[in-house]
């Protein structure tokens, strides 16, 4: 019996905190919401057995759970901001939606899709369409009125393009 306590003991902070971020990231409390959180969550405490813990503890150092709350809740905090930001900048015109076509110098089609996908990930910006046969990425991003062509893709280049070229696809 002290051997199905410890077993219990070990994953429920972990299958507790993963239902509280679940119904952060859902804000929805219905029934089938519950049911579906309570099964991932489940199954991915069960799969992090010998990744995050096994039989004799967590194999890293385990962060208060205090700590994990607050930080959660900056992280959504600080989403919502910037989220709050872009509309503000839109309203009061700083900003403008533009669109433009960006040729990659990568041909690799799964390095044109990681940096289309990072595009999307980054805020303000957004893919709107990848050609991976001529290696073109249309992009819509939030810039200063009048930003010209090189200006926008600067970033792209920089950021994404550049990296991805060092690791072995140089043209």
């Amino acid at each position: 019996m002290n051997k199905y306590i410890r077993y219990i003991r070990l994953r429920y902070k972990l299958f507790l905190f993963l239902m509280v971020f679940w119904f952060l990231l859902a804000l929805n409390f219905r029934i089938e919401t519950i049911i579906a959180g309570a099964f991932i969550c489940g199954i991915v405490t069960l799969g992090t057995y010998q990744v995050l813990y096994d039989d004799d503890g967590y194999l890293y150092q385990p962060i208060r759970i205090r700590t994990i709350l607050v930080y959660v809740l900056f992280l959504f905090v600080e989403i919502y901001k910037a989220a709050f930001m872009y509309v503000f900048n839109l309203v009061a015109h700083k900003y403008e939606p533009v669109v433009f076509d960006i040729v990659l110098d990568v041909e690799d089609p799964i390095l044109v899709g990681i940096i289309s996908n990072s595009i999307t990930l980054t805020p303000g910006t957004i893919t709107i369409d990848t050609d991976t046969e001529h290696h073109i990425i249309q992009v819509m991003t939030l810039a200063e009125p009048h930003a010209s062509a090189d200006d926008l893709e600067r970033p792209v280049r920089e950021n994404f393009e550049r990296l991805l070229k060092q690791k072995g696809d140089i043209k």
